[in-house]
């Protein structure tokens, strides 16, 4: 009789905290929602939405040349919360890459973090003036920022996958909003960050410079895949 009541409270206890939780989860939630996702990443590219891009679920995008090979970067979401990089990791022309899996990789900090391609293809040319300017790279993600050119050999298919125009706008600003709930509910943020909102929240502009570990793997996954 003993070891049923303290197993009921056991129960009873975890029952309450999963309730709370829960709850905390749908406030955060509902919070996130009615705010501007500007407040909590001002970086302006992050918002930009310029004519002829479709763009990848793990925040790359592509852009059809009058050659029919494809432009490729990261997207100003990707941009805006990386912050500061050290150098692009670029593929070798002729490297078979194929749609969703790893194309190129950033590194920061010691961190190497990877970058799927958008479409299959094979590597046609890469951006020799990207690590030279970097500042140039985040400030214009579209132009300056563009990291390789494929030559694709599915496009057809992958761009059924793709998003483009009036569709990918509304989902960057739930990539922002989604982001932001997976710092608040992993408390990913760094404490030296700390509460720079009046309500309580914070910038997300850079907060990956601070990340490692499983948190960065995490972040990785969830954004970048």
């Amino acid at each position: 009789m003993v070891v049923l009541l303290v197993v009921l409270t056991v129960l009873c206890f975890i029952t309450v905290e999963m309730a709370i939780r829960l709850k905390e989860r749908r406030r955060v939630e509902a919070s996130i929602r009615a705010m501007d996702p500007a407040t909590f990443l001002p970086y302006r590219p992050a918002y930009e939405m310029p004519g002829g891009l479709f763009f990848h679920g793990g925040h790359t995008w592509a852009k059809l040349e009058d050659s029919g090979n494809v432009q490729v970067g990261l997207d100003g979401f990707a941009q805006g919360i990386l912050g500061k990089v050290d150098r692009y990791e670029l593929p070798a022309t002729g490297k078979r890459v194929r749609q969703g899996e790893p194309a190129l990789a950033v590194h920061q900090s010691g961190k190497r973090i990877e970058f799927v391609a958008p479409v299959d293809g094979e590597i046609y040319a890469v951006n020799e003036r990207l690590n030279a300017d970097l500042r140039g790279a985040r400030e214009n993600p579209y132009e300056k920022g563009w990291a390789v050119v494929i030559r694709p050999t599915n496009l057809a298919h992958n761009l059924k996958k793709l998003r483009i125009g009036t569709e990918a706008s509304p989902w960057l600003e739930k990539e922002v909003r989604r982001f932001v709930e997976f710092l608040t509910l992993y408390r990913a943020v760094p404490q030296e960050i700390g509460v720079t909102m009046p309500d309580g929240g914070f910038h997300t502009e850079g907060v990956m410079e601070t990340m490692d570990g499983e948190i960065l793997q995490l972040a990785v996954k969830k954004f970048f895949r």
